[in-house]
C-alpha cells in the first residue's frame, strides 16, 4: 500500500497506515478489543474495531508501531465513529510518548513522495 498524505481538513497531515493495535477500555471491568489502523497523525488516528465505542469515551491504545519493537500505550478519546471505524484524538502523558509517534509519522514522511489531494 502507497503512503500518501492526504488531506481530511484537520490540522496536521494524516497518513495512510495498516497496523494491529490493541484499545483497553476504561471501564470497571476492562475490555481488550483488537484493531487494524487505517491511518495516523501526530494527533491522532483512525482504526476499524469490531466493537462500538461510545464517542467521547476515554480509551487506552496499545500500539507497536512499524518501526518499533516495543509498544507505547496512549490514552485517546474516540472522537468519531461511522460503522466499524473509528477516530482518536490522541491524550499524550508525556513527551516521550509525542516523540515515540512523531518518529513513526517522520518515516511515514519521508519514505514515499507525497500527494495533499
Amino acid at each position: 500500500m502507497p503512503k500518501t498524505i492526504h488531506s481530511f481538513a484537520y490540522r496536521v497531515s494524516r497518513f495512510r497506515a495498516d497496523f494491529h493495535l490493541l484499545l483497553q477500555t476504561e471501564d470497571r471491568q476492562p475490555v481488550l478489543l483488537d484493531g487494524r489502523c487505517t491511518d495516523i497523525s501526530e494527533d491522532g488516528l483512525g482504526a476499524q474495531f469490531r466493537a462500538l465505542l461510545e464517542v467521547g469515551s476515554i480509551v487506552n491504545l496499545i500500539l507497536t508501531l512499524p518501526t518499533s519493537s516495543t509498544s507505547l500505550r496512549v490514552a485517546a478519546r474516540v472522537t468519531n465513529r461511522k460503522g466499524d471505524f473509528h477516530g482518536f484524538a490522541f491524550i499524550f502523558s508525556s513527551q516521550r510518548e509525542r516523540e515515540h509517534v512523531q518518529r513513526y509519522i517522520e518515516s511515514l514522511r519521508s519514505s514515499k513522495p507525497s500527494s495533499s489531494k
